[in-house]
């Protein structure tokens, strides 16, 4: 039965902002027509030099439910986890500047944050159709690590912050904070996150709408600090995983960091940016699945030859 303190969930949204003047509207008027009305919104201006920093105080002045900071620009690590302590809200939702989420999320949230999990888990497709980014795994609640398991045993498990409704508790119980200075930083906060949560629950909710632009972090052409910042949270991560007694769900995740720095070698084609941006011994070393242990093994005879055949398959 719900009871009075569950009803009243607050939902805080954080949204980091830096030159996203065209977005800013649609992403901010999603937020403001939400259905439920428990809810706060953090707009985080990371120093942003157009003239969001005006149209983020415009909002403001109209809608006493938005807060918001004005720092010097420090990256979205940054950006979010000054959101995160500012935030005082029961769950945080992470909104990016530039995408929007449908107005009845936090009302169709609600009865899954009423179990008090740690996380709660949705889905989100690209603007204008695309791969939808599912999970679909389970509806029970399991704890991060056997979500994690269960996950990497279909071979799929997202890491953008975004698919996750975080209870601000927990993140402040475990002092999780997005690593400063790094691109890929999902790739190195949701896992660890996962491992730290007690409960999780899929809520199978498409609530999330993400948008590819040319010239964003991930997109751009020149990937060198893309490929050594994922090694090194790669590393971070792989040093973290062999603690696990679950031996099993430990190569999974040794695995999956393999085709993670796998696939960004691929696509930013990283044997052209210099002996520095080729780890081997950690490929070969991390590889368990019989696929990625191929693949480990081409990339290790040659990175160049291993980009190449991949190139050509995918044609």
């Amino acid at each position: 039965m719900k009871n009075k303190e569950n009803e009243n969930i607050v939902f805080s949204i954080v949204v980091p902002i830096y030159k996203v003047e065209p977005y800013l509207a649609r992403c901010v008027d999603s937020l403001i027509n939400q259905t439920y009305p428990h809810i706060e919104i953090v707009l985080v201006d990371d120093g942003s030099p157009d003239n969001c920093p005006a149209i983020c105080d415009k909002y403001a002045k109209e809608d006493s439910r938005i807060r918001v900071i004005h720092k010097k620009n420090g990256g979205l690590s940054d950006a979010r986890n000054a959101g995160i302590d500012a935030a005082t809200g029961d769950y945080i939702i992470f909104v990016d500047s530039d995408d929007y989420i449908e107005t009845d999320t936090c009302e169709k949230l609600l009865p899954y944050a009423q179990t008090q999990s740690d996380v709660l888990i949705g889905e989100g497709v690209p603007e204008g159709g695309g791969v939808r980014l599912t999970h679909g795994y389970t509806r029970d609640i399991h704890t991060g690590i056997q979500y994690l398991k269960i996950a990497l045993q279909h071979r799929s498990m997202p890491m953008a912050a975004w698919l996750y409704v975080y209870k601000r508790s927990f993140l402040c119980e475990n002092d999780l904070r997005f690593r400063f200075g790094i691109t890929h930083e999902d790739e190195d906060f949701t896992p660890r996150a996962f491992l730290k949560a007690k409960s999780v629950l899929e809520t199978g909710l498409l609530f999330y709408h993400y948008i590819i632009r040319d010239n964003s972090i991930t997109t751009r052409k020149d990937l060198s600090k893309n490929g050594q910042d994922l090694y090194d949270t790669c590393v971070r991560l792989a040093n973290i995983y062999r603690q696990l007694e679950d031996a099993e769900l430990k190569q999974l995740l040794l695995d999956s960091l393999v085709m993670k720095y796998l696939s960004l070698s691929q696509t930013g084609r990283l044997y052209q940016c210099g002996k520095e941006y080729i780890h081997k011994k950690f490929v070969i070393k991390n590889a368990y699945l019989l696929k990625t242990r191929l693949k480990a093994l081409l990339y290790c005879i040659s990175p160049k030859l291993y980009w190449h055949i991949n190139h050509f398959t995918k044609r």
